[in-house]
């Protein structure tokens, strides 16, 4: 820790010291009141932005099952093409 570190800290306890003991208890319910508040309001914008990720991803939901279902059209159209040549392939030989 530096010189001047260390006097800034040493100053700082004795303004707290020097403080009246409810009204160090006051402030110390303040700054714990005060961490709350940032806590909740940090978690608050944690949800709202994980609402939005949900509700896009929901909306997505349909254009992917179109997606899926014209994929297994093309796969379903591909395999016939497939079973049709190789039955034919058999018939001929």
């Amino acid at each position: 820790m530096t010189y001047r570190r260390l006097r800034s800290a040493i100053s700082t306890r004795v303004a707290i010291e020097a403080i009246q003991p409810d009204a160090r208890e006051q402030r110390a319910l303040h700054l714990v009141a005060r961490e709350r508040g940032q806590r909740l309001a940090a978690a608050q914008d944690e949800v709202a932005a994980a609402q939005k990720v949900h509700a896009e991803a929901v909306a997505l939901v349909p254009e992917a099952e179109a997606a899926l279902a014209a994929a297994k059209a093309r796969l379903a159209e591909i395999e016939a093409e497939i079973e049709a040549e190789i039955g034919a392939a058999t018939l001929a030989a």
